[in-house]
């Protein structure tokens, strides 16, 4: 079970980490605060394993709450989670131990497989989490396939072409190291891209 805090001044991004987390097995929301303090305090008890800090936390250099996180939770691998992943003070941060930097707008099921690769200790950006897995126009294909649409559909829907929607599944499936459309809605699941 992987344990996940996170460390934001807006509630309602915690409550949707906590959400985006639901139903999955193997993923556990253990907690959030609104300020540094309160997470160094909290993540003692909480014993996480991922910390999703935003980039931004009131009168709190960023650097220093990396730091601070990692003395209060030894174990626990700390990503980045920003609306701005440009910011500034990124690359400080990361230099400081942070794993990961994930932008606040990436889809649920690229967050969850973020987390995952952050957990077993891969550092990770989103770009490079999305292209080791698949391209953004290949999930929307594998998406569509998951819920059953035809070929037919799925290009209707995304204003493509039938050969074009053929190559982007094909595509995934290699990718996904599959043979046929069961063992890719399988594969995605357990990659957390379903």
């Amino acid at each position: 079970m992987t344990r996940v805090f996170v460390v934001d001044d807006h509630p309602v991004v915690a409550q949707g980490v906590g959400w985006a987390l639901d139903d999955e097995p193997d993923l556990e929301f253990v907690g959030a605060a609104p300020t540094l303090h309160q997470a160094v305090a909290a993540v003692a008890g909480a014993r996480p394993d991922v910390v999703l800090l935003d980039v931004r936390i009131p009168d709190t250099d960023v650097v220093v709450a990396v730091r601070d996180l990692l003395r209060a939770a030894p174990g626990a691998a700390i990503v980045l989670f920003t609306a701005d992943p440009s910011h500034p003070y990124v690359r400080a941060a990361r230099a400081a131990g942070a794993v990961a930097t994930v932008s606040k707008d990436t889809a649920p099921a690229r967050l969850r497989a973020i987390i995952r690769s952050a957990a077993v200790g891969t550092r990770l950006d989103e770009d490079d989490a999305i292209t080791a897995l698949l391209t953004p126009r290949q999930q929307d294909v594998l998406v569509r396939v998951a819920t059953g649409m035809t070929t037919i559909e799925i290009a209707t829907e995304l204003n493509l072409q039938a050969t074009t929607v053929k190559a982007y599944w094909q595509e995934a499936m290699q990718r996904l190291g599959v043979r046929n459309r069961a063992e890719a809605i399988a594969s995605a699941y357990r990659r957390g891209l379903l």
